[in-house]
């Protein structure tokens, strides 16, 4: 397989020291890479509105336009939004008169001047107050702005934000009449040294280089969502040394894997899955994690779980071939049936464990005995995520850990689970060569020698069931020959686009989990 695509996190200093090598100070390139920055963006934009709401045939933006580049790209964005939507409008509000402005952003100014559709506010007044700069715009809101955006300042920031840029971002953090907020590369007031006050983004697009402060902890509720806008800045140069170790893990990914089946194969060629899950107080997860599974590609499926509820489960998806095991009093998987798992992983490439499987003693027991027996590739999620389990591990280093924050505490016996690159890659380093899937907003996908952040998918993943779908997607990746941190990484942004895919079709609230399924096969098949 080829090598997963990767991008690297630059602080500010390191991503002007690159540009300026890279550009040369030569104004048509700088002006050609905000041109593909500012089109990419708004590209990107108008598919990630449709998560808020369809895009508004009438929409109404309001970009604030600082001197510099960031101000050119917001230029730039704008006049592409205005060419989608010809009955849109756009209102510009400059940080300085246009001819104190960069060369650039005055040339993206007289393109945007060709069009009727734009209103260019006057410039801020150097003691412009917060309510003065609210009530200027209450006067030309109307209904309200459909997207604000923010290119007021741009990496070369510094602390602290002077006046009367600080009172703007206030009262346009304060107005209400905004549907969406994104932030052009950064949001003002975030660099490499941030303000106390910063712009409120809903997204923030990392145009050409992703800055390490969007990777800040004390900077993740002015950022949003991250997005990445590709320029092209790392096609055939020689990839800068950053002070950061964690990579951006592009989407671009999900192409390694479209490819069609050889035409001499069967079911056998693409792997056999077995899922060890579910009880009779929690069954869904397991048929959820299966029917991930179904839909990974993987040749044979079995999944084992409580007899209760087999019939119905096959009922439900008879693709999988499900072995009904025996119960214990409470519902939880008995020891008993250890003798049944471990025939049916005669023969299996890989095995799921733990998707609501309950936390009694007898299971984990039963889990553990399966684990020490089994030495093929293994990927434990949800209650399999304990200290005790993972020492079972025949093969810890083909084994993949899904947990989120609190699954990892309880991994590490605190309340404090471990955070940055290096604690990450040590912890699984620890657990013998883990690989592992640390689940939130920015997932991290890490091994002893890399971690990996993937920014697809949202907050429409924040709902039960979301992590079940992960492992049978992961899970089957594994079981069909991928690599512990292939599969991981693959399986992290085929499940991040399909949710985005969701939510863009659906909005983030009347769906259910379930409904991403439906979305794996468009995520695979198109470039979204």
């Amino acid at each position: 397989m080829n090598s997963l695509r990767t991008a690297p996190f630059l602080s500010c200093q390191e991503s002007l020291a690159f540009e300026r090598d890279l550009l040369s100070g030569d104004e048509e390139a700088e002006w050609q890479a905000m041109t593909r920055a500012g089109e990419g963006l708004a590209d990107e934009l108008a598919r990630d509105l449709r998560e808020w709401r369809n895009l508004p045939r009438k929409l109404r933006i309001l970009a604030l336009v600082g001197k510099g580049h960031n101000g050119g790209d917001a230029l730039v964005v704008t006049r592409r939004l205005l060419k989608f939507l010809p009955l849109g409008h756009a209102f510009v509000l400059p940080q300085v008169p246009f001819h104190d402005a960069k060369p650039n952003v005055r040339r993206a100014v007289a393109q945007l001047e060709k069009t009727d559709r734009v209103t260019f506010l006057d410039p801020l007044g150097p003691d412009d107050s917060v309510a003065e700069i609210t009530a200027g715009l209450e006067e030309v809101v109307g209904s309200g702005f459909d997207v604000c955006l923010d290119g007021l300042v741009g990496m070369q920031f510094r602390p602290p934000l002077r006046e009367p840029l600080r009172s703007l971002i206030e009262a346009v953090n304060n107005f209400e009449k905004i549907g969406v907020r994104v932030a052009v590369d950064l949001p003002s007031g975030v660099g490499d040294e941030s303000d106390e006050i910063s712009f409120r983004a809903d997204f923030t697009y990392a145009t050409g280089i992703a800055k390490s402060p969007v990777l800040e902890p004390a900077n993740a509720k002015t950022l949003g969502r991250l997005r990445y806008v590709d320029v092209g800045f790392f096609d055939g140069a020689k990839l800068p040394v950053a002070a950061r170790p964690e990579e951006l893990l592009l989407a671009e990914n999900i192409a390694l894997l479209r490819s069609l089946r050889p035409a001499l194969c069967d079911k056998r060629t693409f792997g056999r899955l077995v899922l060890l899950g579910g009880s009779r107080n929690m069954p869904g997860a397991l048929l959820m994690a299966t029917k991930a599974a179904a839909r990974s590609g993987v040749g044979l499926l079995t999944a084992c779980g409580p007899e209760s509820v087999m019939p119905s489960f096959s009922a439900a998806l008879p693709e999988a071939m499900w072995a009904a095991l025996p119960e214990t009093e409470t519902g939880g998987l008995a020891l008993e049936g250890r003798g049944q798992v471990l025939a049916a992983l005669e023969g299996a490439s890989a095995l799921v464990a733990g998707p609501g499987l309950g936390a009694e003693r007898e299971t984990l027991l039963l889990l553990e005995e399966v684990l020490k027996a089994f030495a093929g590739p293994v990927l434990l999620d949800a209650d399999a995520l304990r200290p005790e389990i993972i020492k079972s591990l025949a093969r810890p280093e083909w084994a993949i850990l899904t947990p989120h924050l609190g699954e990892l505490a309880r991994l590490v016996g605190g309340d404090d689970p471990p955070e940055g690159a290096d604690a990450l890659k040590a912890f699984c380093r620890e657990n013998g060569g883990v690989t592992m899937i640390l689940k939130g907003p920015l997932s991290s996908v890490c091994d002893p020698e890399r971690v990996l952040i993937n920014y697809r998918g949202g907050p429409v993943l924040a709902r039960g069931g979301s992590g079940d779908l992960l492992a049978g997607i992961v899970g089957g990746l594994l079981a069909r020959g991928h690599k512990s941190l292939d599969a991981s990484s693959l399986g992290t942004i085929w499940h991040g686009i399909a949710a985005d895919c969701l939510a863009r079709q659906r909005g983030q609230e009347a769906v259910a989990t379930t409904e991403l399924l439906d979305q794996l096969a468009f995520a695979l098949r198109n470039d979204i």
